[in-house]
């Protein structure tokens, strides 16, 4: 029996707005896995499965499944014969080792729930996915999930999608899809369609897709409601923390998150990098508030509150010895009040390197993420028009790099710390050229206001810092 359960995500009603028109966002080019069409072969059955889609989009996977008749929730039983599965292979066997299967989890909401098989196909574990699942009629089911959920690691996988109802008499009808043999797949750091986002500005060679000529994916009115990369709460209380990447069990190493929004925006990126380094990450972010020890800008309560946020996220630390290597950023333009006397920007600098250097000796590595490039309050409405013209918003509403990319003072105070385990990772290359900076690159938005960028984009950023990454740390 599975034990019921819940699990909170910092998903907003915004994100699952957006993963149901991702398909008109994203016509051009789709970024959708492709469905696996099935003839209509078992008639007594509802089940009887006509299309079926599982694979990889961005970091997570997508899995949708078609039927041929109507069915409710509720009759979905395993006791009485009644399933709607994916059979999972992983590597290059031969035998399922998963099952995810689609129930219940009450108020005709669907869930996903995952067997582990042994070579017998005998189930040895059993839990409740957490995942998005929503139906958009009676006929279909819809799912995001995240490839550590079902035990999937980077590499090869095959699946089969599997349906049983209980026909007339004791007969069972199965129907299988595809009917013979599976389909094979793959988990990479992230899979898009060739040359999306930063990729088109790869420094190692030419990317160029025509499919991305002219799209920009999300709209700016989109991604103004876009939330950030999916976090599953840990905690409401001081620090506030989040979980991203695989889970605990497979896990081989811990890292956290940082700092103020700008840290937050930064998770599409290290969530690339922690599924791909089979990773847990703990996201410790505040908005408005950088962690430094230099005092913020901000009216008095807000200061206190921020300082008191700093303090736990140190003894947060403490208390969490296996976090060794930490990834920092914030807003470079925030404000801060030197004392009298003190020169502003140096007391500034002075602020990361002393928060850092306080840090635990736990935390062997310090990343810090150089802050992204500024837009402006009208890039959203000259990309708005130049959409409507079919003209090239990148180089139509393209900003000077030298306004758009502010000197950040933690990236100038990790270059002087002098400290070997503080380290500087600058992907503003991505988005900007020697004199302009872009507000769409590779058909992907960059911003999604003034100072943020779009999840999107920072996934497309992802196997670039994994690079990054990779050099640092090894592997």
């Amino acid at each position: 029996m599975i034990a019921a359960g819940r699990i909170l995500s910092i998903f907003s009603s915004a994100l699952l707005a957006v993963f149901l028109t991702a398909a008109s966002a994203a016509a051009a080019p789709n970024r959708e896995p492709l469905p696996h069409a099935d003839e209509a072969d078992v008639s007594d059955s509802p089940l009887d499965l006509r299309s079926v889609a599982f694979g990889q989009r961005g970091t997570e996977l997508v899995l949708r499944i078609a039927t041929a008749g109507e069915w409710e929730l509720a009759q979905l039983s395993s006791i009485e014969g009644r399933a709607l599965c994916v059979k999972i292979f992983y590597g290059a066997l031969r035998t399922p080792r998963g099952v995810v299967c689609v129930y219940d989890k009450g108020a005709d909401e669907p869930g996903l729930t995952y067997s582990r098989l042994d070579p017998f196909g005998q189930p040895v574990e059993n839990r409740i996915i957490g995942a998005t699942v929503f139906r958009r009629d009676k006929r279909s089911v819809e799912a995001l999930l995240e490839p550590s959920s079902i035990n999937l690691r980077q590499g090869p996988y095959s699946w089969q999608a599997q349906s049983t109802w209980s026909c007339t008499g004791p007969a069972t009808c199965n129907d299988l899809s595809p009917d013979n043999g599976v389909v094979r797949a793959q988990i990479r750091p992230l899979a898009e369609p060739r040359c999306l986002g930063a990729a088109s500005r790869n420094p190692r060679y030419r990317c160029r897709n025509d499919e991305l000529r002219g799209a920009v994916i999300p709209t700016p009115e989109v991604a103004a409601l876009s939330p950030n990369a999916r976090c599953t709460i840990v905690s409401t209380r001081l620090p506030y923390t989040c979980q991203f990447g695989v889970r605990a069990a497979i896990a081989n190493r811990t890292i956290a998150l940082i700092g103020d929004s700008h840290a937050a925006h930064w998770r599409g990126a290290t969530e690339v990098v922690a599924q791909a380094r089979s990773w847990r990450g703990f996201s410790l972010t505040r908005s408005g508030c950088p962690y430094s020890t230099a005092a913020p800008d901000l009216p008095a309560a807000r200061r206190r509150s921020c300082e008191e946020w700093r303090r736990a996220v140190r003894q947060w630390l403490v208390r969490h010895p296996q976090v060794q290597t930490v990834f920092v950023s914030q807003l470079a333009s925030a404000g801060v009040r030197a004392p009298r006397g003190r020169h502003r920007e140096t007391y500034k600098i002075q602020g990361y390197m002393r928060a850092w250097r306080r840090l635990p000796r736990s935390v062997r590595r310090i990343i810090v993420l150089r802050d992204t490039p500024y837009s402006t309050k009208d890039s959203p409405f000259c990309v708005e028009r130049a959409i409507r013209q079919r003209r090239s918003a990148a180089t139509a509403c393209a900003l000077s790099r030298r306004s758009a990319v502010r000197r950040d003072a933690a990236a100038v105070a990790a270059r002087r710390d002098g400290s070997r385990r503080t380290h500087v990772v600058d992907l503003n290359d991505f988005m900007c050229g020697k004199r302009v900076c872009f507000p769409v690159v590779g058909g992907v938005l960059v911003h999604k206001d003034t100072t943020h960028i779009t999840s999107l984009f920072a996934g497309t950023l992802g196997p670039f810092l994994l690079q990054r990454v990779s050099r640092l740390l090894g592997g």
